[in-house]
């Protein structure tokens, strides 16, 4: 009997060691790019579990569908973060683990609500508050709701655009006597023909008619 009870401790042990290995063998380290909050789950809506600075290096273990959120850990604390705020060293350079996952060869890490909070958070403050976050994670299994609809505002139609006024004469102005141009727009000799009124003018003779010659039929 008391040999049986070594060797279960001896598995224990051995199963503990396993797992604190392969952990360590597939955490990526990063760099958090501005203070950020390492959260109980891949949402804001999660409890904050820690606040980390600029500059922080952390451990991911792996990212959310997408990789907006990773699962990482600093120190004891585990937890996770939003991928937009970590760095990591890829094959050219370093990169911004969101939207650079598969480069980097990210593992993609299902946040499982019961395994999590039941191994990371049972001596955490919020943790009585488990139903209500348990609830919201069956309702956005991954963390995020569903983006707003787009708003648009109502279009409005510009009016048409005015005609050009006209330009208008400068206050205080006068039109010229008689109504409008000088001359009262008559034309001279009071709208009579030349040499139709004056005394002495001999008037246009009229030009001799010239017949016009006979107009030749066409052939058919």
């Amino acid at each position: 009997m008391p040999h049986h009870f070594a060797r279960r401790a001896l598995f224990a042990v051995a199963a503990l060691l396993l797992t604190a290995w392969s952990q360590s063998a597939l955490a990526f380290p990063a760099t958090v790019t501005d203070v950020v909050h390492l959260r109980a789950g891949p949402s804001i809506e999660y409890p904050s579990v820690a606040l980390l600075g600029r500059g922080s290096t952390v451990e991911v273990f792996g990212c959310e569908e997408g990789y907006g959120w990773c699962d990482a850990q600093i120190g004891a604390q585990r937890g996770w973060v939003d991928a937009a705020y970590l760095m990591a060293q890829g094959p050219s350079g370093p990169v911004v683990i969101a939207g650079s996952g598969i480069v980097l060869g990210l593992a993609v890490t299902p946040f499982i609500f019961n395994n999590y909070w039941g191994t990371y958070y049972r001596t955490m403050p919020w943790y009585a508050r488990r139903d209500y976050y348990y609830g919201y994670w069956n309702r956005y299994p991954h963390g995020r709701p569903p983006p707003p609809p787009h708003f648009r505002p109502p279009y409005h139609r510009p009016p048409p655009p005015r005609p050009t006024p006209y330009p208008r004469p400068p206050a205080g102005s006068k039109p010229p006597p008689g109504g409008g141009s000088p001359g009262n727009g008559r034309p001279p000799g009071a709208g009579k023909p030349p040499g139709s009124g004056a005394p002495g003018t001999p008037r246009p003779q009229p030009r001799p008619s010239t017949p016009s010659p006979a107009v030749q039929p066409q052939p058919r």
